[in-house]
Protein backbone atom coordinates (compact mmCIF):
# COMPACT_ATOMS: atom_id res chain seq x y z
CA UNK A 1 0.00 0.00 0.00
CA UNK A 2 2.62 2.26 0.82
CA UNK A 3 3.92 1.56 -2.67
CA UNK A 4 1.13 2.60 -4.20
CA UNK A 5 1.14 5.54 -2.53
CA UNK A 6 4.38 6.64 -3.17
CA UNK A 7 3.83 5.95 -6.70
CA UNK A 8 0.24 8.27 -7.14
CA UNK A 9 2.31 11.01 -5.29
CA UNK A 10 5.29 10.90 -7.51
CA UNK A 11 2.57 10.86 -10.71
CA UNK A 12 1.01 13.51 -8.83
CA UNK A 13 3.94 15.65 -8.46
CA UNK A 14 4.86 14.94 -12.45
CA UNK A 15 1.71 16.56 -13.88
CA UNK A 16 1.93 19.71 -11.30
CA UNK A 17 5.55 20.03 -12.57
CA UNK A 18 4.94 19.39 -16.18
CA UNK A 19 1.81 21.84 -15.93
CA UNK A 20 3.99 24.40 -14.20
CA UNK A 21 5.90 24.42 -17.51
CA UNK A 22 3.65 23.87 -20.25
CA UNK A 23 2.44 26.84 -22.47
CA UNK A 24 -0.71 28.38 -21.70
CA UNK A 25 -1.56 29.83 -24.92
CA UNK A 26 -4.87 28.39 -26.63
CA UNK A 27 -4.13 30.40 -29.92
CA UNK A 28 -3.28 28.81 -32.91
CA UNK A 29 -0.91 31.05 -34.49
CA UNK A 30 1.79 29.13 -34.68
CA UNK A 31 3.93 30.25 -31.14
CA UNK A 32 2.50 33.84 -31.02
CA UNK A 33 0.13 35.46 -28.62
CA UNK A 34 -0.99 38.42 -27.68
CA UNK A 35 -0.37 39.85 -24.23
CA UNK A 36 -1.21 43.56 -23.32
CA UNK A 37 -0.91 44.49 -27.09
CA UNK A 38 2.13 43.31 -27.05
CA UNK A 39 3.15 40.70 -29.90
CA UNK A 40 4.91 37.37 -27.79
CA UNK A 41 6.82 34.63 -30.12
CA UNK A 42 7.99 30.88 -29.26
CA UNK A 43 11.30 32.19 -28.83
CA UNK A 44 13.34 32.05 -25.79
CA UNK A 45 13.72 35.63 -23.90
CA UNK A 46 17.24 35.48 -22.98
CA UNK A 47 19.94 37.76 -23.18
CA UNK A 48 22.58 36.02 -25.01
CA UNK A 49 22.08 34.27 -28.45
CA UNK A 50 20.72 30.57 -28.51
CA UNK A 51 23.60 29.75 -31.05
CA UNK A 52 26.79 29.76 -29.60
CA UNK A 53 28.45 28.85 -33.01
CA UNK A 54 31.23 31.02 -33.78
CA UNK A 55 30.81 33.51 -36.37
CA UNK A 56 32.69 33.42 -40.46
CA UNK A 57 33.42 36.83 -39.28
CA UNK A 58 34.53 39.47 -36.77
CA UNK A 59 31.27 39.91 -34.34
CA UNK A 60 28.82 43.05 -35.86
CA UNK A 61 30.69 43.10 -39.55
CA UNK A 62 28.08 43.48 -42.18
CA UNK A 63 28.01 40.51 -44.91
CA UNK A 64 28.01 42.13 -48.18
CA UNK A 65 25.09 40.19 -50.71
CA UNK A 66 23.73 38.81 -47.59
CA UNK A 67 20.23 39.65 -48.04
CA UNK A 68 18.87 40.82 -51.54
CA UNK A 69 15.50 42.58 -49.01
CA UNK A 70 16.98 44.54 -46.57
CA UNK A 71 19.02 44.02 -43.44
CA UNK A 72 18.83 41.17 -41.82
CA UNK A 73 19.91 41.41 -37.96
CA UNK A 74 21.12 37.61 -36.39
CA UNK A 75 23.38 36.28 -33.72
CA UNK A 76 24.29 39.99 -33.13
CA UNK A 77 25.56 40.38 -36.36
CA UNK A 78 23.89 42.51 -39.40
CA UNK A 79 23.91 41.05 -42.89
CA UNK A 80 23.12 43.68 -45.11
CA UNK A 81 22.30 43.84 -49.27
CA UNK A 82 25.51 44.26 -51.30
CA UNK A 83 23.92 48.24 -52.35
CA UNK A 84 20.57 49.60 -51.99
CA UNK A 85 19.11 52.22 -54.63
CA UNK A 86 19.36 56.12 -53.22
CA UNK A 87 15.28 56.56 -51.07
CA UNK A 88 15.00 52.79 -51.33
CA UNK A 89 12.72 51.86 -48.29
CA UNK A 90 14.54 49.11 -46.69
CA UNK A 91 13.00 46.00 -44.62
CA UNK A 92 14.99 45.72 -41.13
CA UNK A 93 14.22 41.90 -39.68
CA UNK A 94 15.29 41.40 -36.22
CA UNK A 95 15.61 38.11 -35.50
CA UNK A 96 18.08 38.17 -32.29
CA UNK A 97 15.80 37.72 -28.90
CA UNK A 98 17.07 41.17 -27.81
CA UNK A 99 16.04 44.34 -29.06
CA UNK A 100 18.69 46.12 -31.53
CA UNK A 101 18.69 49.64 -33.21
CA UNK A 102 19.62 50.43 -37.16
CA UNK A 103 21.39 53.94 -36.15
CA UNK A 104 23.44 55.50 -39.05
CA UNK A 105 26.56 57.13 -37.52
CA UNK A 106 25.60 60.10 -39.31
CA UNK A 107 23.28 61.73 -36.91
CA UNK A 108 19.97 62.16 -38.30
CA UNK A 109 19.97 60.15 -41.65
CA UNK A 110 17.83 56.68 -40.14
CA UNK A 111 17.90 55.55 -36.29
CA UNK A 112 15.34 52.80 -35.85
CA UNK A 113 14.65 50.14 -32.91
CA UNK A 114 13.67 46.87 -33.98
CA UNK A 115 11.76 44.73 -30.81
CA UNK A 116 13.09 41.36 -30.74
CA UNK A 117 11.49 39.02 -33.44
CA UNK A 118 10.05 41.92 -34.93
CA UNK A 119 10.29 43.90 -38.75
CA UNK A 120 10.67 47.78 -38.69
CA UNK A 121 11.70 50.07 -42.31
CA UNK A 122 14.07 53.33 -43.08
CA UNK A 123 14.47 55.17 -46.04
CA UNK A 124 18.03 55.01 -47.30
CA UNK A 125 19.36 58.36 -48.10
CA UNK A 126 19.24 59.70 -51.34
CA UNK A 127 22.82 60.25 -52.31
CA UNK A 128 24.62 57.60 -53.93
CA UNK A 129 27.73 57.03 -51.00
CA UNK A 130 28.50 54.42 -47.84
CA UNK A 131 26.67 54.54 -45.17
CA UNK A 132 28.17 52.91 -41.65
CA UNK A 133 25.32 52.63 -39.03
CA UNK A 134 25.33 50.36 -35.27
CA UNK A 135 23.51 49.11 -32.85
CA UNK A 136 22.76 51.63 -30.09
CA UNK A 137 22.13 48.84 -27.55
CA UNK A 138 25.05 46.56 -28.56
CA UNK A 139 28.15 49.05 -30.14
CA UNK A 140 30.40 46.02 -31.24
CA UNK A 141 27.59 46.04 -33.66
CA UNK A 142 28.13 47.66 -37.06
CA UNK A 143 26.96 47.50 -40.25
CA UNK A 144 26.94 49.28 -44.05
CA UNK A 145 25.16 50.43 -46.36
CA UNK A 146 25.91 51.41 -49.74
CA UNK A 147 23.91 53.34 -51.42
CA UNK A 148 24.50 53.44 -55.50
Amino acid sequence: MKRILAVLAALILAVFALTACSDNNDSTDNGSADHDGMAMTSMPMTSMPTSMSMPSMPLGMSTPGASSMGIVISGFEYSTPESVMPGQVLTIQNNDTVEHSVTSDTAGLFNEDIEAGETETITVPNEPGTYTFHCTYHPSMRGTLTVK
